[in-house]
């Protein structure tokens, strides 16, 4: 009996435990159903909005990130009215090749004979080539917006005011919108700058594109009209020579003539570089060129079909009396082979005289100006260098053209370059005689340097004097026997000249 009492006991405090358990779960339960209703339905409760009526409305400029609400009793819109359409927001833009500045210019630092713009100079200089670039800027359309500039970063070589530049660009990107040099043509507009300011028509930053085609002249061919050319004095491009059978020879064009406009656009306040651009085109293609000749009032137009031009690079013949006459067009390194080979031929065939025609030759390498006038001086100095280096260049020894054979060197205005060192070597060893009219006078020698984006920098690196010490810059040579050749007139009387003068060598006793 007592044991039953004390199971039942248990019992009842085990069942007791049970339903206050219970009962505490639903209590709890309970808490937290109100609870999460009260939470759901406090906006009601409390007399606020449902968070989807808070909406961003257009804010003044400066003031565009805060948000603002929608008070309770405003109607939720529709839609969000339309408002004037704002101008869309500037592309920013970085120049990506910048830096080709940088590195042009510590080329030009260390390798120019000359002084070269230092410190403020740099920026101001630099200023100037982008304010030329962009000289003809025209904003055609104020409603686009032109691209925001941002400045690279800036090396610590940099003159301490380059900032200015950025700014100069910054303005005039706002003025003139997209009518200035892309973003990547501002380095080498700073660059024109900065050869603008050398005074130097020779040094030159080539953009890759120009280079390539620097490139291929150098290889005798390219697409165009087929002529040398030059600076004309008064602006323009100066015709120095058509070559034989070329677009410009069957157009018309002669030696001096000056191209002043190429398709309606004046070109006589661009660089060489520039007008050329301008002249050449690819094959098949028309261009209009606005022409100025000595003896006529009025200028004249001239249509040209251009064409894939190999420029001949040497041409000879055999007068009368066994005279070899060879003409060289450039010093390139096909020249130099071909005029060896001329000459070989020439003495095997026992010519009793030279003429050496270098009319209108522009120049060419200088290496090649040595090995062409190793084949008329089999030894000594052939010109001396000055500027970066000093050096003295010296005949190869494998002259060619035989020591008491008579040779005479044909030259003109259109002679320069390293036609004159040629042409000045001979001179001072009287191993050919000058005729013809005082040569052009470019006795610098420039440097080719390739840059990291394929650009191409020429840098004037020294001046080149004769054998004997004269200078050429400026200056030219002078002819040992003075004759004027008339283009108007068909007979050549400089070769006339030589021939006459050769004749005389050969019958003396």
């Amino acid at each position: 009996m007592n044991s039953h009492s004390a199971l039942d006991n248990l019992l009842k405090f085990l069942l007791g435990c049970l339903i206050v358990l219970l009962l505490g779960s639903f209590l709890v339960a309970a808490s937290f159903g109100l609870g999460f209703w009260l939470g759901h339905n406090r906006d009601r409760l409390f007399g606020r909005m449902p968070e989807q009526t808070i909406a961003r409305e257009i804010e003044p400029p400066g003031d565009s990130s805060r948000p603002t609400v929608i008070p309770p009793e405003t109607p939720r819109p529709t839609r969000v009215p339309p408002s004037p359409t704002p101008s869309p927001t500037p592309s920013e833009v970085t120049p990506s090749n910048f830096d080709i500045f940088w590195e042009a210019l510590d080329l030009l630092s260390k390798n120019y004979d000359g002084p070269v713009p230092q410190g403020e100079a740099i920026t101001q200089a630099a200023i100037a080539g982008l304010e030329h670039a962009a000289r003809n800027c025209r904003d055609d359309d104020p409603t686009t917006p032109p691209p925001h500039l941002v400045a690279p970063e800036t090396p610590r070589t940099a003159p301490a005011d380059f900032d200015a530049f950025w700014e100069a660009a910054v303005a005039i990107y706002e003025r003139c919108g997209t009518a200035v040099p892309a973003p990547d043509e501002l380095a080498y507009a700073a660059f024109a700058g900065i050869v603008e300011a050398l005074g130097d028509d020779y040094t030159a930053l080539l953009p890759p594109e120009r280079a390539e085609q620097f490139r291929i002249e150098l290889d005798s061919s390219f697409e165009g009209i087929g002529a040398s050319v030059n600076d004309a004095e008064e602006g323009g491009v100066m015709i120095v020579r058509p070559f034989p059978g070329s677009p410009a020879e069957r157009a018309g064009l002669r030696s001096g003539d000056v191209i002043i406009a190429v398709d309606g656009q004046d070109i006589t306040d661009l660089t060489l570089d520039e007008a050329v651009r301008l002249i050449r085109g690819p094959a098949g293609s028309r261009v209009r060129l606005t022409v100025r000749r000595q003896g006529l009032d009025e200028p004249f137009e001239v249509t040209i079909i251009r064409e894939r031009i190999n420029i001949p690079v040497l041409e000879s013949e055999t007068l009368e009396g066994n005279l070899f006459h060879v003409t060289l067009f450039d010093f390139s390194e096909r020249g130099g082979q071909q005029l060896r080979e001329a000459l070989e031929e020439a003495v095997a065939n026992d010519a009793k005289g030279i003429i050496f025609d270098l009319r209108n030759n522009p120049g060419g390498r200088l290496d090649i100006a040595i090995d062409v006038a190793s084949l008329f001086i089999p030894e000594g100095v052939i010109a001396k260098e000055v500027g970066k280096r000093n050096f003295e260049h010296r005949a190869r020894g494998d002259a060619v053209v035989p020591p008491d054979m008579p040779v005479v060197v044909l030259v003109n205005g259109g002679t320069a370059s390293a036609s004159e060192i040629v042409a000045g070597a001979l001179q001072d060893y009287d191993r050919g005689v000058l005729i013809g009219e005082t040569t052009f006078g470019k006795g610098s020698v420039q440097s080719l340097y390739d840059l990291s984006d394929g650009s191409l920098l020429r840098v004037t690196t020294s001046r080149w004097f004769t054998p004997k010490g004269r200078q050429i810059q400026g200056e030219g040579l002078e002819p040992d026997i003075a004759v004027t050749d008339d283009p108007n007139a068909e007979a050549d009387e400089q070769l006339q000249a030589a021939i006459d003068y050769l004749r005389r060598r050969v019958q003396a006793p």
